[in-house]
C-alpha cells in the first residue's frame, strides 16, 4: 500500500484475532518509530516490548486500574468492566510501551512529547502497511506504579502510550469531518 493510502485507511483496532505478531514485524515498527522528527535529534524515546508473562502482569495491572476507576465512579458491574480491560491485553501477543525521556525544560518536554507521539504514529503506520492493527492506549495505566516498575520507567521518564499490536478481527469504519471544514486558508 502506498503512504497516502495507509494514512487514509489506518484505523484504531478494538478487536484483534489471536494470530501472534512476529518479532520481525515489531522490529520494523520500531525502526519506523526512530525515523520520527525530533528536536536536535534528541531521540527522546525508548520502547519496551511486552510479551509472555510480563504481558500477563500488565493485563492484571490494567484490571486493577479499571476496577478502581469503575468503583470510584460507582459503575454497576465494575468487576465485569475490569475483567474486560484485562482480557483486552491478555488476548494479545504483544504490547509496546512507548516511553518519553523527560527534559528539565518544560517547553522541551512539549517538543519531545510531540516527537514521541510522531514516533508512535509511525509505528502504527508501519504496522498497518503489513496488515497489522494497533490501539494507542493512554490513561491511568500509563501512570500506575506497578506498570511503571514493570517497564523500568525512571523518575525522569513517562509512558506516553501502551500500543496494542495485533491482526485486526474487525476494521471499523470511522467517518471524518472533511479537512475543508477544519482549515483556514490565508492569502
Amino acid at each position: 500500500m502506498d503512504l497516502y493510502e495507509g494514512l487514509i485507511s489506518r484505523r484504531t483496532i478494538h478487536r484483534f484475532d489471536n494470530k501472534p505478531v512476529s518479532d520481525d514485524v515489531i522490529r520494523l515498527m520500531l525502526n519506523a518509530a526512530i525515523q520520527a522528527p525530533n528536536h536536535h535529534l534528541s531521540e527522546p524515546w525508548r520502547f519496551v516490548v511486552i510479551r509472555g508473562s510480563s504481558l500477563k502482569d500488565l493485563a492484571h495491572y490494567r484490571y486493577e486500574v479499571a476496577l478502581a476507576k469503575a468503583r470510584k465512579q460507582n459503575r454497576p458491574q465494575a468487576e465485569r468492566i475490569a475483567t474486560q480491560a484485562r482480557e483486552d491485553y491478555a488476548m494479545l501477543s504483544v504490547v509496546i510501551a512507548v516511553v518519553q525521556m523527560l527534559s528539565d525544560d518544560p517547553y522541551r518536554q512539549l517538543e519531545d512529547y510531540a516527537a514521541v507521539s510522531c514516533a508512535t504514529y509511525a509505528m502504527t503506520l508501519a504496522a498497518w502497511n503489513l496488515g497489522v492493527g494497533t490501539y494507542w492506549g493512554t490513561g491511568a495505566i500509563t501512570r500506575y506504579p506497578p506498570a511503571l516498575q514493570l517497564c523500568q520507567v525512571s523518575n525522569d521518564e513517562r509512558i506516553v502510550a501502551f500500543l496494542r499490536v495485533g491482526y485486526p478481527a474487525v476494521v471499523p469504519h470511522v467517518p471524518r469531518v472533511p479537512a475543508e471544514e477544519k482549515t483556514l486558508w490565508l492569502i
